[in-house]
């Protein structure tokens, strides 16, 4: 079982490594984008015809993304007035039930994303030509890798018990 963990955890540490620094360049692309729909608007008096549907698609796949790292951190919001109160057991129990309902809507992200990225793949976005496939993608890959995160963020219990 520890050469399970050991090779688990570089598996863990590289991709979630390379989400991070996606996240990171889709925000550069983001900002970049935005300033110059800004600059392009207020300054030139004409935006670039990409640059909205660009910014959409990087603010999707940014805050997709980015929620995967949340869920695999356990940072994600959570009401903690009454975990004194339900002891560790029951903050035990809340903490799996809240594990539950990430695994449910991962699998619901895997499921419909996947329909939804084969519907998209028909039309294609105005102003930057590509279909609205490539917007939809970062559904199931977001639920694969938040089922990821998951076993990973368990795993790093099991080793503290």
């Amino acid at each position: 079982m520890t050469a399970f963990r050991k090779l688990w955890k570089k598996v863990d540490a590289c991709v979630f490594g390379i989400v991070k620094y996606a996240c990171v360049v889709i925000l550069a692309a983001l900002v970049a984008v935005v300033f110059s729909i800004f600059f392009g608007r207020y300054v030139l008096s004409r935006s670039p015809i990409w640059g909205e549907p660009f910014s959409l698609l990087c603010l999707v796949w940014m805050s997709l993304l980015g929620s995967a790292l949340v869920v695999r951190r356990n940072e994600h919001l959570r009401v903690t007035m009454f975990d004194e109160r339900l002891g560790e057991k029951g903050v035990f129990l809340t903490e799996l039930l809240s594990t539950f309902c990430i695994v449910a809507f991962s699998i619901f992200m895997i499921y419909y994303g996947g329909k939804l990225t084969q519907k998209g793949a028909r039309n294609n976005m105005a102003g930057v030509n590509v279909p609205y496939s490539v917007m939809y993608v970062s559904m199931p890959i977001t639920g694969v890798l938040n089922l990821f995160a998951v076993i990973g963020e368990w795993l790093e219990r099991s080793e503290k018990k």
